[in-house]
């Protein structure tokens, strides 16, 4: 009861990751016990009950996506990269959960990863209407060819979650850079990267 599932550590292990791979910033992650989160809600950074096995909490580009008028980028594009790279913040969690575990995504994109989907779908509705069909697979596509690269580094981050619980933003910054060599600068890294490797493995 006292240790921290591998596959929470994992799976925040992913979102962190692709907070950090989009230069975003990260303020805590945390990873729970098995106790802790049987016996309620953990308080977030913000003062809020979260009910939660483990929280990422970082700085989403579209941060109410709910509150948004369904389809506003067909008017504002230059919301479109926002919301894709959002989708990849959202999606990298139950997919590192899915690849750790020899699963489809699916199983965890309706279980653990079931708020991520629901707000993943609130980002998919402000796109232009031709381009919401393709979104989710789009974003699911790059979360594995992001994951994938930096899986190594993910596993060891994954690991130090497990062990300690919690590690703050700065701290967790510092960890990735030190195992990549990489300093990810805002919205930095071209998705367009993320979509050859994902071509390159379906051919």
């Amino acid at each position: 009861m006292n240790s921290r599932p591998r596959r929470t550590a994992y799976h925040e292990a992913g979102h962190a990751l692709a907070f950090w791979w989009n230069g975003l910033a990260i303020r805590r992650v945390t990873v729970r016990t098995r106790a802790e989160a049987l016996i309620g809600p953990m308080v977030d950074l913000r003062g809020n009950l979260q009910a939660v096995k483990g929280l990422v909490e970082a700085d989403y580009l579209v941060p109410l996506p709910a509150f948004e008028p369904p389809g506003i980028a067909e008017h504002l594009p230059s919301m479109i990269e926002l919301i894709e790279r959002d989708l990849l913040n959202c999606f990298a969690g139950p997919v590192a959960e899915a690849i750790y575990r020899h699963s489809a995504d699916d199983r965890f994109l309706t279980t653990s990863g079931a708020g991520d989907l629901r707000r993943a779908r609130e980002l998919t509705a402000l796109l232009p209407a031709r381009q919401v069909a393709q979104a989710e697979p789009v974003a699911l596509g790059r979360c594995h060819s992001l994951l994938r690269a930096y899986w190594p580094v993910l596993r060891v981050l994954a690991e130090r979650l497990r062990e300690q619980g919690v590690l703050d933003g700065e701290t967790l910054i510092e960890l990735l850079c030190q195992l990549t060599g990489e300093t990810p600068q805002r919205l930095g890294n071209p998705l367009a990267g993320l979509d050859r490797r994902w071509q390159q493995r379906s051919v």
